[in-house]
C-alpha cells in the first residue's frame, strides 16, 4: 500500500519522468518513463502526449545527432532496449509500439561497398499511426511503416510496408492482410 494518496503519487511520477525527460526539446502531458532511458546527441527528441518509455528490462536509447530528430506522437509505447539513432529524421505516430529490443535507425553508418569511412546520406524512417513492431525488429534507413500495420518480432525492414498488413521474415515479406468488412 502506498504511502501517498493516488492523486499525489501521480503526481509525483509525472515529475519524475519529465525529470529522466529533461534533455527532449518538447514532452507532452503525463509521460511515464520506468527504469533507464538514455537521451544523446545535440539534435532533437519530441515527445507526445502520454508516451511510455517502458526502460526497466533495459534502458531505452533515444540518440537524436546534429541536426537529426526523433518525434513520438500521442500514446507510443517503447519497451526496453529499444535504440532510435536519428541523423536525419525518425517520426513514430500516435499509438504505435515499439518492441524490446528493436532497433530504427535512418542511417547505415557506413556504405556496405567502397570506401567504409564515408557516410552514406541518411534517409527518414516513418512509422504511422497504430503501427506494432516486434521486438528485436530492424528498421533501416528508408523504410515506412504505414498505418495499422503489424511487424513481426525479429523481421528487417528496408522499405516501404502497406497499410494493415502483418510482415514478417528477413527481408520482410506480407504474411497476412487485414480483410476489411
Amino acid at each position: 500500500m502506498s504511502l501517498l494518496p493516488v492523486p499525489l503519487s501521480r503526481e509525483l511520477g509525472t515529475l519524475l519522468s519529465r525529470l529522466k525527460l529533461r534533455r527532449c526539446q518538447a514532452v507532452g502531458d503525463t509521460p511515464t518513463v520506468l527504469g533507464r532511458v538514455w537521451i544523446h546527441g545535440s539534435g532533437e527528441v519530441r515527445l507526445g502526449h502520454r508516451v511510455v518509455l517502458d526502460g526497466r528490462m533495459a534502458p531505452i536509447e533515444l540518440h537524436a545527432m546534429q541536426g537529426g530528430s526523433i518525434v513520438l506522437g500521442d500514446d507510443v509505447a517503447i519497451e526496453g532496449g529499444a535504440s532510435l539513432e536519428a541523423l536525419q529524421s525518425i517520426t513514430v505516430g500516435a499509438g504505435a509500439r515499439l518492441g524490446a529490443f528493436c532497433k530504427v535507425m535512418d542511417n547505415q553508418h557506413h556504405p556496405l561497398r567502397g570506401n567504409r569511412h564515408e557516410r552514406p546520406p541518411s534517409v527518414p524512417l516513418v512509422i504511422e499511426d497504430g503501427v506494432t513492431v516486434g521486438s528485436r525488429a530492424i528498421l533501416l534507413p528508408g523504410s515506412h511503416v504505414q498505418q495499422g500495420a503489424t511487424v513481426a518480432p525479429g523481421t528487417v525492414i528496408s522499405r516501404r510496408i502497406p497499410p494493415r498488413v502483418t510482415v514478417g521474415g528477413s527481408p520482410a515479406r506480407v504474411l497476412r492482410r487485414e480483410v476489411a468488412g
